[in-house]
């Protein structure tokens, strides 16, 4: 197996390994570091980061109660995932279980030690959930509400129990407060391995890097893309990342969305193709619904390209607006960015040397897991008594 295991023991926990964003790559990192037993309830290694081959990838015995669940396949699958980590218990001898996720959390229920790495409180049941309410039909919207009660019932009765909470950004740590009532979340920011993401020449194309599901919100740049090649025709707009939805519906709005305009869609790309087109660019695009952190800032600005980033989210903190990219309140806000970028060279080249070193200083891969080393012996050395 890869990695260099600390001197501890340590399970690592996750809802589902089946995709190839921002968050699994995190989970790799720390697996490769601490070199974890991982439970999970849903492994497609042909559908994740192939790293995972290498770690001792379990699947969390079933509840007994599942049989009876009739709901959603999407519903079903996060509460099967919640009951599994509820009701198991870790065999293994473990100095501490780390948790990403939601409702990995959930493990605490029979199992001590835990050190949650929050990436957020869950936004289906608080933050985005009136989001969702107001896309949901009527017999949904009640079935959504009795789901979410019964989610945020068992959610209040684990999380005080925990014995360390990290947050991920600021903006976690906002909403753990907010939301779960504890004050006393760590933020740790993961970060990236900048030898990976390599400077590389300006292309005559923008570069949105990311998953393509509703909340990346990929709208909110196509149209600011449309905006800003009314004025330059020779331009692109490169969009690159992985689909988890088999439909394609949500691909299929953006496509119709950029009919007539210069946009090329590159769907699953291979790690390698993924890496050129960041190298390549000119610089990104980022307008993802109040995003927790976003790797995709680091990643960019890692490469030597500024990132044009709506104003929301973790970018407000990992971006500092005019020196290594912009935030932006609109579309037609980031058009200009762009039109700017697009006429001055120079500047665009200067942020984004700017970006990199700030990158290096703040955000590798290597401060993140020192930082979250220490926290793993916090939580390791916690009394298992429940918190008042």
């Amino acid at each position: 197996m890869r990695g260099r295991p600390i001197e501890m023991d340590v399970v690592l926990v996750h809802p589902y390994l089946n995709q190839r964003g921002g968050g699994d790559r995190v989970i790799l990192d720390i697996a490769e570091k601490f070199n974890p037993v991982i439970y999970t309830t849903v492994y497609e290694p042909e559908n994740t980061f192939p790293g995972f081959r290498d770690f001792d990838v379990r699947i969390m015995p079933k509840s007994a109660i599942e049989p009876t669940l009739f709901l959603d396949p999407r519903r079903a699958n996060a509460l099967r995932a919640g009951l599994r980590f509820y009701f198991g218990r870790i065999r293994e001898d473990y100095d501490v279980i780390n948790a990403n996720g939601s409702p990995s959390e959930w493990i605490r229920n029979r199992n001590p030690r835990v050190c949650w790495l929050v990436y957020s409180p869950s936004r289906e049941a608080f933050d985005l959930y009136g989001w969702r309410m107001a896309r949901l039909r009527f017999p949904q919207k009640q079935l959504n509400y009795g789901f979410i009660r019964a989610f945020r019932h068992v959610e209040y009765s684990v999380v005080p129990r925990i014995e360390k909470l990290c947050a991920i950004s600021e903006v976690a740590e906002e909403r753990i407060r907010k939301y779960l009532h504890r004050s006393d979340a760590e933020v740790i920011h993961p970060g990236i391995d900048p030898r990976g993401f390599e400077p590389g020449d300006y292309g005559k194309y923008f570069f949105i890097p990311s998953r393509i599901v509703p909340e990346k919100q990929l709208e909110f740049s196509i149209n600011a893309f449309r905006m800003f090649s009314a004025g330059h025709r020779d331009w692109k707009l490169v969009i690159s990342g992985f689909n988890p939805d088999p439909s394609g519906a949500y691909l299929g709005e953006l496509k119709s969305l950029a009919s007539g305009l210069n946009v090329e869609f590159r769907v699953n790309p291979a790690e390698k193709e993924f890496h050129e087109l960041y190298s390549g660019c000119y610089a990104t695009l980022f307008s993802a619904i109040n995003e927790d952190w976003g790797l995709t800032p680091l990643e960019s600005m890692a490469c030597e390209k500024p990132c044009i980033s709506i104003n929301e989210g973790g970018p407000r903190y990992s971006i500092v607006d005019g020196k290594t990219g912009y935030l932006v309140n609109s579309a037609h806000e980031m058009a200009e960015k762009m039109d700017y970028l697009s006429e001055n060279p120079a500047e665009n080249a200067t942020m984004g040397k700017a970006g990199r070193k700030r990158v290096l200083e703040n955000f590798t891969k290597e401060i993140f897991l020192q930082k979250l080393g220490k926290a793993f012996r916090d939580a390791s050395a916690a009394s298992a008594t429940p918190r008042a």
